[in-house]
């Protein structure tokens, strides 16, 4: 979405706050006049502004008194001072006073354009970097990973999505999980025109339900209790970059409004405040869900659902990229390298081969896991089967075709749907974590209300009594 600098043109001069007001119209801003000081800051308590253009000599209060109030609002604008004294010494006392710089009449239009955007950009920065105090998590995982891509289905994914990332439009991840969708997400933010400015990364399935509103859009001083402080959201924080919203499945009804609203209009207000805010962020939505089936169900809306549904991606399980295991096998044996300062560290043609036998139903997560598992257990460089205790069994080896993989069975089983191999996987991992399902949720990658939900659908699923409710 395109975004418009906000600009109060404050001038009791009727004419030439006429003549400033239309022409930055006719560019990229969206300029509303103001005829006083004591106008100005009426406006400013109803509306938000990016920048402030303040003419100093005016009948009803001064510029600078103006100025002096403008400094102590919550969240004030950039301020530019208009003056007619060719001296130095009333632009440097503006400035003394917390103006962003001054202007002498008469200015020209490409002269004031030139301060204002800067003004505004000055404005941006700061709110970002308090945002991005305001809403930081601490980063878990690796470096951040290359695309990997030596198949070709997901050579023609990483294809569309740098040609989708040159444009401003909402972008659907959909895919299994583990697949890379958050790495695909990064990999499009660093292809687009933002890329200088730090992506926005919000697992929704992991906020509690009752501070999404005030995580997404930030709240007011007051606005409930303990609010001591101003707090500004991700869509803040995002202001002229990228959001991503990982697991947008798992958002609440009510906040999926909301987000929609935000979506169509681009803007927002925060929890308790009365003002609507702009903010200019490409989303990035990504889920392991199949939402028109969710859809159906009446669990997400359907005008969303189309409003994120603008370019859809979806990123391939690795059961069907076998020749992306051996580059997978290499990069993070890389990586633990030198995390454990065992440069010769390496795996047994052995296990390198059965690696490339496994089915994976976890994806590139659980051979992530797998990998610095046996790198931290291992004695020796070289890793073998027993650091792999799951390889050990009678493994379903996989046979490629067309760039296509499928288990197959022994002569006297049956094939199982992906849904079976992603319950025994996840009942395994529950299993090896002692029922801990903060745990299990961590090692699986996925949000703990997620893992909850899909555990009482297995409990659903069966007549005896399931691990689901045993852990």
């Amino acid at each position: 979405m395109s975004r418009n600098i906000r600009v109060l043109v404050v001038d009791d001069d009727n004419l030439l706050r006429k003549l400033v007001t239309e022409q930055l119209s006719r560019s990229d801003f969206e300029a509303t006049p103001a005829a006083s000081a004591r106008e100005s800051l009426q406006r400013l308590r109803d509306a938000d502004y990016d920048v402030v253009l303040l003419d100093i000599m005016m009948p009803d209060m001064s510029g600078l008194d103006a100025l002096l109030e403008i400094r102590k609002l919550e969240d004030p604008p950039e301020v530019v001072m208009l003056t007619a004294d060719t001296s130095l010494a009333t632009g440097i006392e503006a400035m003394r006073h917390g103006a962003y710089d001054y202007l002498t009449k008469p200015a020209t239009l490409d002269e004031m354009e030139a301060v204002l955007r800067k003004a505004d950009e000055k404005r941006r920065l700061v709110k970002q970097n308090a945002s991005l105090r305001s809403v930081s998590r601490p980063s878990h995982g690796d470096e951040p990973l290359p695309i990997i891509h030596a198949n070709s289905a997901m050579a023609a994914v990483v294809k569309q999505a740098e040609a989708a990332s040159q444009t401003d439009s909402t972008i659907l991840l959909t895919g299994e999980s583990g697949t890379g969708k958050d790495v695909l997400a990064r990999f499009i933010h660093s292809k687009s025109q933002r890329a200088a400015t730090p992506m926005i990364m919000v697992n929704c399935g992991a906020l509690p339900e009752t501070l999404f509103e005030s995580e997404f859009f930030g709240h007011e001083r007051g606005a409930f209790t303990g609010a001591t402080s101003l707090r500004r959201g991700l869509l803040e924080a995002a202001d002229g970059s990228s959001l991503f919203l990982d697991e947008i499945g798992d958002l609440p009804l009510l906040m999926q409004v909301k987000l929609l609203h935000f979506l169509e209009q681009g803007r927002f207000r925060r929890v308790g405040s009365t003002r609507d805010q702009n903010a200019d962020v490409r989303i990035v939505a990504a889920t392991n869900r199949n939402l028109p089936t969710e859809v159906e169900r009446q669990r997400f809306r359907p005008d969303l659902y189309y409003r994120l549904n603008v370019v859809s991606l979806q990123v391939p399980p690795l059961r069907e990229r076998p020749e992306d295991i051996p580059r997978f096998i290499d990069h993070f044996l890389e990586i633990d390298r030198r995390r454990f300062n065992r440069p010769q560290l390496d795996v047994s043609s052995d296990v390198r081969q059965r690696l490339q036998d496994y089915s994976w139903p976890g994806n590139v997560r659980e051979l992530r896991n797998c990998l610095e598992r046996a790198a931290a257990i291992s004695v020796s460089d070289l890793i073998e089967v027993a650091q792999i205790p799951f390889l050990k069994g009678d493994q379903k080896p996989l046979a490629s075709g067309d760039g296509a993989r499928a288990a197959t069975p022994a002569p006297d089983t049956v094939p199982k749907t992906l849904e079976e191999l992603e319950r025994e996987h996840i009942l395994r991992v529950l299993s090896d974590s002692d029922g801990n399902r903060e745990r299990t949720a961590a090692i699986l990658g996925i949000s703990s209300r997620t893992l909850y939900r899909k555990l009482r659908e297995y409990e659903s699923q069966t007549n005896s009594a399931g691990l689901a409710t045993e852990a």
